[in-house]
């Protein structure tokens, strides 16, 4: 069975560019709010990820993660 990574012709696996997706860049300027807002819903999905993979010990730490990310979005209102 051929091994799905890719590989350079020396046999070390090549690497992958990110995908591209909206919302805030890494290094962009953002205010605290909107950076605690996208982390809020970046760690949401995340956290449904984790829970429909049956893995609750993250989903449970994701579920902090949110939390306090809206504390402390709330702090700047």
């Amino acid at each position: 069975m051929a091994n799905r990574r890719q590989k350079k012709q020396n046999g070390a696996p090549r690497s992958r560019k990110a995908p591209e997706r909206e919302g805030p860049i890494i290094g962009s300027e953002m205010t605290r709010r909107e950076a605690a807002d996208y982390i809020a819903t970046l760690v949401d999905e995340l956290k449904s990820i984790a829970q429909a993979a049956g893995l609750p010990l993250i989903a449970y730490l994701l579920a902090m993660a949110k939390e306090e990310a809206q504390v402390e979005r709330a702090r700047d209102d």
